[in-house]
């Protein structure tokens, strides 16, 4: 299948859907310009204080550093999310994603957890951050960017733990109450890897109960698919960014025209 014809077989089966699953991964957050598992000029520009001193490369191992002082994780901490969130406009990519959920009712699950996707106008209620947020307290409650140095160490923040929180059990019956309302839904994957060890299963286990759902993929490379569902799956590979512009041109052709300056 060519990419042409895989992108418009997706934009069919996203057609003839009753609902999306959005299903996101670092793969969307390195197309909007944020790589927290990934060493880079940027990175290292931005944080080279903290790269002579501790030797830190990515974010990840940032904010999993243990340093001498509280003040430090603080300050590392308040300089990576403003940076990433609250002064970071909506990135292209996620303008491009809002425009085709707007096709039909969307649920996000996400294991991103610079809290990007509420950002671009997705509603608080149809989002799941698989893995919490940088941007809330341990206790749920949101950050206010004033409030950024008084957290000093990551325990203070909704991604120590959340899986085992009362809100994430909240979730995942909202989770399934939109899966039951919308069984012919389509799962669009945009940057999940194989290894991912909560999205993977989870898109898995909602194809096997929703055997009129689909898997539209877009990734970098494809992932294995097991033989029993092939025909349910459409693959498209390669600049995520790049395949979301082409899947928008097809399904919402006078929007993408007006956005080019072609109509």
């Amino acid at each position: 299948m060519t990419q042409h014809t895989a992108l418009e077989q997706a934009a069919q089966w996203l057609k003839d859907a009753d609902g999306i699953v959005v299903c996101a991964a670092n793969g969307l957050s390195m197309a909007a310009g944020f790589a927290i598992l990934r060493p880079g000029s940027r990175f290292d520009s931005r944080f080279s204080d903290f790269v002579q001193k501790y030797g830190i490369r990515t974010p990840l191992q940032g904010l999993q550093t243990s340093f001498p002082r509280p003040e430090e994780f603080s300050r590392f901490y308040s300089r990576l999310i403003s940076g990433i969130h609250y002064d970071k406009p909506v990135s292209p990519v996620m303008h491009t994603l809002r425009s085709i959920c707007s096709l039909h009712p969307t649920f996000v699950l996400t294991t991103n957890v610079e809290d990007r996707v509420v950002q671009a106008g997705f509603p608080e209620q149809s989002v799941f951050y698989l893995e919490g947020r940088l941007t809330y307290r341990a206790n749920h409650t949101p950050l206010q960017k004033q409030d950024l140095a008084e957290i000093t160490s990551g325990d203070q923040l909704e991604t120590a733990g959340y899986p085992d929180s009362r809100q994430f059990q909240e979730k995942l019956r909202d989770l399934n109450r939109f899966l039951a309302a919308h069984p012919r839904f389509v799962i669009l994957e945009l940057g999940v890897s194989a290894g991912n060890g909560f999205l993977r299963p989870l898109i898995s286990q909602m194809l096997q109960a929703f055997p009129a759902s689909r898997l539209a993929e877009f990734n970098l490379q494809p992932n294995p698919v097991p033989v029993q569902i092939r025909h349910r799956v459409v693959q498209v590979d390669g600049d995520l960014e790049q395949n979301l512009d082409g899947l928008a041109r097809i399904l919402l052709p006078e929007a993408s025209g007006s956005q080019d300056g072609t109509s």
